[in-house]
């Protein structure tokens, strides 16, 4: 395996299928049978502390490479990966109606034109923390399984139910089903706790974010249910865009829980 190639064409990469999981954790997450499970694993490449942590020896003895930390860090050029990579074959991905079929309310995370894949993969680790059923993305957003967005999900985007399409077909689904649509916008009149005081605790809504620098797009906000504002100090005019998906989804889980927000 070219180790180099792989870390530097995600493209050939995601032609090819695979994708490349590094640091403990996510590999642990494939490990224990997120996307696919260790039978999803091409090649993994360790050194030893990795290999006698994960039992990888024991557990993928025949597409193991051992090397010793320098060796890494020649052949990766970056330390990110914390001791061990995974090439990993990419899961079949879902379709937007297989993400979104659910049983009871739906709580859904959208995201919209996000390039930066740190930020895609912060979205994901926050949408897990606060209980999402599910991410949408759409198809100008950065791959959720970049090799950095699924480092920085904290491996999330391994087990999460999620779908990338175009907007409108994203809507589209969102729509037919009846779930809220909430898209966050600092020029929204109403605060994101105003708007969900005035929803059923049990309703399936979607939280919507949108570019970092411009935000959703002006054809997605005219199709949005409701628009909403995270209130914060005049001396910031906004937020990065995973804080603030991360607030309005800590408000959405508040309300499931029937706790107090304040």
């Amino acid at each position: 395996m070219n180790w180099p190639t792989a870390l530097t064409d995600p493209g050939a990469l995601r032609t090819q299928g695979l994708f490349v999981a590094e640091g403990r954790m996510v590999v642990q997450r494939i490990l224990d049978g997120a996307a696919g499970g260790p039978e999803a694993i091409v090649s993994v490449m360790a050194v030893p502390a990795a290999v006698s942590a994960l039992d990888l020896e024991g557990r993928l003895g025949d597409c193991l490479d051992v090397r010793t930390p320098a060796e890494m860090a020649a052949i990766t050029g970056f330390s990110f990966h914390r001791g061990v990579l995974a090439l990993v074959r990419r899961p079949r991905p879902l379709a937007v109606d297989e993400a979104l079929d659910s049983g009871g309310p739906r709580r859904v995370l959208l995201i919209e034109r996000l390039a930066d894949a740190d930020n895609v993969g912060s979205c994901f680790r926050n949408a897990r923390a606060f209980g999402a059923t599910c991410v949408l993305v759409d198809d100008r957003s950065a791959d959720p399984l970049y090799r950095k967005a699924v480092r920085t999900s904290t491996g999330h985007v391994l087990d999460m139910s999620w779908a990338q399409a175009p907007i409108d077909e994203l809507l589209d689904a969102l729509t037919a089903r009846g779930i809220v649509t909430i898209g966050l916008t600092p020029r929204a009149t109403d605060s994101i706790e105003r708007v969900h005081a005035d929803m059923a605790g049990d309703a399936s809504i979607a939280v919507l974010v949108g570019n970092e620098g411009d935000g959703l797009s002006a054809e997605t906000l005219v199709r949005c249910d409701r628009l909403a504002r995270i209130p914060m100090s005049p001396a910031a005019d906004s937020l990065n865009v995973a804080t603030a998906a991360a607030i309005a989804l800590y408000v959405a889980f508040q309300r499931r829980q029937g706790q107090p927000m304040g």
